[in-house]
Formats: C-alpha cells, structure tokens, sequence
C-alpha cells in the first residue's frame, strides 16, 4: 500500500508543469503570441453566398480565405441522386517561426478533400 502511494506521489509530482525549465526565447514568443493585436480584418459576402475574408495579427500571422458554393452529386441514404451546395475552400496562412522565417500554406478543396502546398512540405510521387 505504501509503495502504491509513493507511485501516485511520484507520478503527481514528474506530471506537474516544468516551469522552471522554460526558455527565455520560448516565454518571449509566447508573449508575442498572447499580445498579439489584430490589424486588419476584411470579411466580404459575395453574391453566390460564398466569402472573402482575411486578417494581419502584430505576431506576423497572415490569412486570407474565399469560400465558394458549388452544387455537388451525392447519393442520399435512399440511394437517389441528388444535387447539394458544398463550401469549397481556397486561401493561404503564414506563420512566423522561432527563428525569424515564416512558413506559408496554401490550401484548397475539392471532391476528393483538402490539399496543402508548402515549399517546405514533402510532394507524394506521381503514380505509374
């Protein structure tokens, strides 16, 4: 019994936040991000129903996104075809790195799901 308790007290205190270990570099980006302000902000209804919108934060975080509304075929649970309005998606984020680069996303969907492209990401091989 004594052994299983000593366990626990061990285990509470190994699990407990290792402040003390912490970076300076990594509390001043953290307080970059916690301050963070934001900049700008655009967010535009167009005339499909879709979207334009956008921000700028004081961090260095950048997005911009466009939502499109597309009539899809699907097959309903009865198994009749019919035709949906589906959000398709397209737009790009930047995010600043601990050391002072910025890494850039690019993204949009389709029928088939959400694609990312990146200069830093790794490309799939074309099939045979």
């Amino acid at each position: 019994m004594k052994l299983i308790v000593l366990a626990c007290l061990a285990a509470v205190a190994l699990a407990r936040p290792q402040e003390f270990f912490s970076e300076p570099e990594a509390d001043s980006l953290r307080d970059r991000d916690r301050y963070a302000e934001i900049t700008s902000f655009e967010n535009q209804q167009t005339q499909d129903g879709g979207n334009i919108n956008s921000f700028t934060a004081t961090n260095g975080l950048e997005r911009q996104e466009e939502i499109r509304l597309q009539e899809v075929r699907v097959i309903n649970e009865d198994g009749q075809e019919e035709y949906r309005l589906v959000p398709f998606y397209t737009g790009s984020f930047k995010f600043p790195n601990p050391d002072g680069t910025f890494t850039e996303r690019k993204y949009y969907t389709d029928e088939t799901g959400i694609h990312f492209e990146g200069a830093d990401l790794p490309v799939a091989p074309q099939p045979f």
